[in-house]
């Protein structure tokens, strides 16, 4: 199976000047908008819109989302609001532990916050990596003798 594909300031791959700005481009243009990203949707319960809302105030920063991550970003909060409801139960209960549909439950909630955390990059080996691949990229740009290669290219 071929990995999934990633965008352009992320990527570890070698590619020439002209493809990468091809690539910022078409990402550009399908990117979308971020004015309504910090609006939970009215669906949520409170819990769920405390938890959305703390995923977005901790990605603010990385300009990564958009309107179009709502629904994942719900889904992502609903997940993690159920887990910590099945848990409660397990702990007030720990015969609970052995309830097949609570069990089931937990399952398919773990798999939607894990497929989550994938898809908004939340586990701490895609935030290093998001990290490490954003100070090479400023390593790039502030590095004098690339940055007059860069020139001479434009000449």
């Amino acid at each position: 199976m071929s990995r999934p594909c990633k965008v352009v300031d992320s990527q570890s791959r070698h590619s020439t000047k002209e493809e990468i700005e091809a690539r910022k481009e078409a990402e550009e243009s399908i990117k979308g908008l971020d004015d309504k990203i910090g609006i939970p949707p009215d669906y949520l319960s409170e819990q769920q819109k405390n938890i959305y809302s703390f995923i977005i105030d901790e990605l603010k920063r990385t300009g990564i989302l958009t309107n179009l991550d709502v629904y994942i970003l719900s889904t992502c909060a609903i997940a993690v609001d159920r887990l910590q409801t099945i848990e409660t139960i397990i702990n007030k209960n720990i015969g609970s532990i052995v309830n097949k549909d609570l069990m089931s439950a937990k399952d398919k909630y773990t798999k939607d916050l894990y497929r989550c955390c994938n898809e908004l990059s939340l586990s701490p080996q895609s935030r290093a990596k998001l990290g490490n691949l954003a100070r090479e990229n400023k390593e790039k740009e502030e590095d004098p003798v690339l940055k007059a290669l860069r020139e001479d290219d434009e000449e």
